[in-house]
């Protein structure tokens, strides 16, 4: 809490979060953040005359008689400059409702007694801290009814509006709103470390304060760490019922992989092996034409498919195509479509596009294998899907390859390219120490792609021929030996490595 916050005057929104407010109908309310320096009961039109600015007006007696004396009392507070008028239910009409719009004056209906409401709104103006306090109260008991993590995050963004919270899992918002991690000029970043019961951080709760919203925002910080446990037992609850699910499916797709390759079946994607009868209950169809998809990390070295981060990609990838089983499958996951033509592009396509954003958001890159009958074509598109999705790790996150479009290239993307670099060094000591040494190996790969032709090369790397040829002629210098025919095959995968 902001040490100017205990004594700092209430805003309107603040009194909205505690009762006897917390149960008002708001006619109309223009701005929550206006503070309150005093609370009014007007009786008289003569009282309404007197009130000073920045007050909250208790409408009583004559004064809430309705229709012309309403209209009268939002006049005055409007020239007054009143925070709100504060009326009861049947003094209320919809022509009192449109001259509040116009006015701009905030109205509130509540039925309690207007004299009890009057002296409860000023004890609260008087003790801000207290009233802070048992809003913070008050907070605590709504986030302990939560029982899930995307409850916690609704409530937290209902509670201190405007300010916009995200939970954020490593680098990605896994509930909230995407918001509060985007950069708003003038606001303020508040952040809360969240960690699971053995004590080990698993998220941060991300909170985004607009330029003049923090008053009425309240006690922010206390409220984020008010809802940490909370929010790690419905994290827990959910783990213990998805972790269930997953060993369940992972399982079942290891059964999968056994009975498409025992007695040489997937050799013969068309061949007849039935899913045994359970696989319904998971929602899963394997009986059609079955279309992969891998998902991996954009940079598989850096990042370990852990229990957090699959379910982090399941909810992602559900939430485009909920009806897409995602399995947790070696250094990747993988995901399926199951349809009666296996020549319809359009539907896969179309599923594609839209989990692309996601990918793109999570780090990740996919890869579309062909489609195939049966569990054993399951297990061949998988195995084709998981090709493409390693030559699209080049192209960056988000990226999408398909199988038939890689060909003989998806060789290329299991090529262990850390130790060929490795190799390089040992074997090509005087081009890796060149400075121009990135140059001369994209061009010598260009040369060769292009079967020795210096004018293809050239063209494809946007300069003149004659600088291709004195690049390639200080490569030969540097040890790149490209017109020895036993040594070109090696070179041409070093410097596919390299570059």
């Amino acid at each position: 809490m902001r040490p100017q916050e205990s004594t700092a005057p209430l805003h309107l929104g603040e009194l909205l979060r505690v009762a006897p407010l917390a149960d008002a109908e708001a006619v109309h309310l223009p701005d929550p953040d206006r503070p309150v320096h005093e609370v009014v009961l007007a009786q008289t039109f003569d009282r309404l005359h007197r009130i000073p600015p920045h007050a909250l007006v208790v409408l009583h007696d004559e004064a809430a008689a309705g229709g012309w004396s309403l209209a009268a009392a939002l006049h005055v507070g409007w020239e007054r400059n009143a925070v709100a008028v504060v009326v009861p239910p049947a003094a209320v009409s919809s022509s009192s409702a449109v001259l509040a719009q116009r006015l701009g004056v905030a109205v509130l209906v509540v039925d309690d007694d207007p004299v009890d409401l009057a002296l409860t709104l000023a004890g609260q103006l008087s003790a801000p801290a207290a009233t802070r306090a048992l809003r913070v109260a008050r907070c605590a008991e709504r986030l302990a009814e939560q029982s899930s993590v995307r409850g916690v995050l609704g409530l937290l963004n209902r509670e201190l509006r405007p300010v916009t919270v995200a939970l954020l899992v490593g680098e990605a918002v896994a509930a909230g709103r995407a918001s509060a991690v985007s950069d708003h000029p003038g606001a303020e970043r508040i952040r809360v470390e969240v960690t699971d019961p053995s004590g080990r951080r698993w998220g941060e709760l991300v909170a985004s304060v607009p330029a003049g919203g923090a008053a009425a925002a309240g006690p922010v910080e206390p409220v984020l760490r008010l809802a940490r446990p909370p929010l790690v037992a419905a994290w827990a609850h959910a783990r213990v019922h998805s972790a269930a699910r997953a060993d369940q499916e992972r399982a079942t797709f290891r059964l999968f992989r056994r009975m498409s390759s025992s007695g040489g079946v997937h050799l013969e994607p068309d061949g007849e092996v039935d899913a045994p009868s359970w696989t319904d209950e998971l929602g899963w169809h394997v009986d059609g034409a079955n279309r992969a998809v891998w998902i991996s990390p954009a940079r598989p070295e850096d990042v370990e498919t852990t229990p957090e981060l699959t379910e982090l990609v399941r909810v992602a990838w559900q939430r485009h195509l909920g009806d897409w089983p995602v399995v947790a499958d070696g250094d990747g996951w993988v995901s399926w479509h199951s349809g009666a033509d296996a020549d319809d592009l359009a539907s896969t396509r179309q599923a594609v596009r839209a989990a692309t954003v996601a990918a793109r958001r999570h780090g990740l890159v996919l890869g579309v294998g062909g489609a195939h009958r049966g569990i054993p074509g399951l297990m061949r598109s998988v195995t084709e899907a998981r090709l493409a999705a390693h030559a699209a790790l080049d192209a960056g996150p988000g990226s999408v390859q398909w199988f038939d479009q890689v060909g003989a290239r998806a060789a290329l993307a299991w090529l262990p390219r850390a130790q060929i670099a490795h190799v390089a060094d040992l074997c090509l000591t005087d081009l890796m120490a060149a400075r121009d040494r990135d140059v001369l190996v994209r061009t010598v790969l260009a040369v060769l792609d292009c079967g020795g032709s210096l004018s293809q090369a050239s063209a494809r790397l946007g300069v003149h021929r004659n600088t291709v040829l004195s690049r390639v002629a200080r490569a030969r210098e540097l040890g790149l030996t490209l017109d020895d025919p036993t040594q070109r095959l090696a070179l041409h995968v070093l410097c596919y490595a390299l570059a």
